[in-house]
């Protein structure tokens, strides 16, 4: 086996067999797909200067047989420390705001994780760097780092910096047994309401059509602006997301816009990705003032999670991570809890030293110590 380094170039250019490695994998079929890495590398690369560290895997007969997508990027602290950081491909740990990409790894081929892991971390381990950060790594791709030997390199320091939940609803079965293992709350909520509105007026789920609703990230950013004070997707996202949209379909993913309309006014939008039997749930805005009675977000995840369990090539609907404005509401959806997890694997000297002093400070000193290093 070899690794080759891909040029930007290469990359452009190999959305076919990328998506031919992937499909071959157990890597996520949405973040891991070229067309979201390759939208995020297109939209956030030279705002945040970053440079591409594409690493390819080819067996004895010249086959693609793993992807390692990273970046890198050299920073000066505000204590004026040179750090030269090497991020997953798709988030900017602590640089800058872009779209969040879960379910991080590496992709290779089923029978080849263990093999490609290992070549992968051996290539990376000759390269310059200081710092790899590891961003909302899921346990499989978590386990196949381990196996590979992660924390056996010796002068590693491995700092654990976050762990966050997401959920995934299972929907391989019946919608009503899967209704009816709800709280009674949520249950309410997120489809007995249905009726208390179809007394009193019209209620419709359906797609969104552009014609007759108007732009969709409108809609969605319009109604985030009324409840957040900010957009749910800014300028940059926003091309990233058109960039995505135009092409999903090179990794057999599609979009699912739906809207919610009451008495014929759009109340609610929910942006969802199919793909690889998998429904993404990205992003959600309705009018939070509609009624004091009903709870329009759960009420749009309810009619999408149906439609989910209607479609027998959908296995999954994720909910993916991230809390609500008041509670992780995403726990009452009675689905699998996904821990994602955000590490640092150091190996400078200098900054394994003050890492070590940060962990030994009290919290007070250590935030002190961290505002005057930068780190």
């Amino acid at each position: 086996m070899r690794v080759e380094r891909f040029s930007e170039a290469r990359f452009a250019s190999m959305a076919e067999d990328w998506n031919t490695c992937l499909a071959e994998s157990d890597a996520n079929p949405l973040f891991m797909s070229w067309p979201w890495l390759f939208s995020w590398w297109q939209t956030w690369s030279q705002l945040l200067g970053m440079e591409l560290v594409l690493l390819a895997v080819f067996d004895e007969n010249d086959g693609l047989v793993g992807i390692g997508p990273f970046s890198r990027r050299v920073l000066v602290t505000s204590a004026g420390i040179r750090v030269t950081r090497m991020y997953m491909l798709g988030n900017a740990w602590r640089l800058a705001p872009t779209v969040r990409t879960e379910y991080c790894g590496i992709i290779a081929r089923r029978g080849y994780e263990d093999s490609v892991g290992a070549i992968l971390l051996s290539a990376l381990a000759q390269l310059g760097w200081d710092e790899l950060i590891f961003t909302d790594v899921p346990p499989k791709q978590l386990e196949h780092f381990r196996r590979a030997g992660l924390d056996e390199h010796v002068g590693y320091r491995i700092i654990q910096r976050t762990v966050d939940e997401g959920v995934c609803v299972d929907t391989t079965g019946r919608f009503t047994d899967w209704l009816n293992a709800l709280g009674k709350n949520t249950r309410l909520k997120a489809y007995n309401r249905r009726t208390y509105l179809d007394k009193h007026g019209e209620l419709n789920f359906s797609v969104h059509d552009t014609d007759r609703d108007g732009d969709f990230f409108k809609l969605l950013n319009a109604f985030h602006h009324r409840r957040w004070g900010k957009a749910a997707f800014e300028r940059e996202a926003l091309r990233f997301h058109r960039l995505l949209l135009q092409r999903l379909h090179l990794c057999g993913g599609k979009p699912v816009l739906s809207v919610v309309r009451f008495n014929g006014c759009c109340v609610s939008v929910l942006y969802d990705i199919v793909v690889g039997g998998c429904r993404f749930n990205l992003q959600a805005g309705y009018d939070e003032s509609f009624n004091a009675k009903v709870s329009l977000g759960y009420l749009h995840l309810g009619f999408a999670i149906e439609e989910a369990f209607s479609d027998k090539t959908t296995r999954n609907y994720d909910l993916l991570a991230g809390t609500g404005k008041k509670q992780f509401y995403k726990s009452h959806f009675h689905g699998e809890v996904v821990n994602f997890s955000t590490f640092q694997v150091v190996r400078g000297p200098f900054l394994k030293l003050l890492y070590a002093i940060q962990s030994a400070s009290p919290p007070l000193m250590a935030r002190t110590f961290n505002r005057r290093v930068g780190l």
